[in-house]
């Protein structure tokens, strides 16, 4: 016999953000090991579902239960905390298992670390190249126009 079909639920504030959640996440993965890994349809397949549910799924718009755990448990093998994704106020809650991670590999901790200073790095660049630009153009400008009188030989 055959369970009955659960029927979809309207979005709840609760279930909007942990799909938008398990989205950052998919996201994150996709930045690190390649988009073409981590697109919607990639998870999917990974884990028996249509690329369709995932996307109801990241928006918060219900689904069977065991659908939500099976994206989850995907994530938690990568290294992710459940606990991040589900706590209403999780700011204190650590994206990463640490505990569990580091046990078995500090890979996705470095890893973490290094997404965060490489963009604290490029916004550092962005501003040194903002800077260069304007003092080159300065410069630029002050040696077309010299304030001193060269002699005619040393132009």
């Amino acid at each position: 016999m055959r369970e009955p079909q659960s029927s979809p639920e309207a979005p709840t504030p609760n279930s909007k953000r942990v799909g938008k959640r398990l989205a950052i996440i998919r996201e994150e993965l996709g930045k690190h090991y390649g988009e073409a890994d981590w697109t919607q349809a990639a998870v999917a397949k990974r884990i028996g579902l249509t690329q369709n549910i995932v996307w109801r799924i990241e928006q918060g718009e219900g689904g069977k239960i065991e659908n939500w755990l099976k994206v989850m448990g995907l994530y938690e093998s990568q290294g992710y905390n459940l606990n991040w994704v589900l706590t209403k106020n999780n700011g204190q809650v650590s994206k990463l298992q640490l505990d569990e991670v580091t046990k078995k590999s500090p890979e996705p901790i470095r890893d973490a670390i290094v997404r965060t200073l490489d963009k604290h790095l490029t916004a550092v660049d962005e501003k040194l190249d903002a800077k260069l630009t304007e003092l080159s153009e300065l410069l630029t400008t002050h040696l077309r126009t010299p304030s001193i009188n060269i002699p005619a030989p040393f132009q």
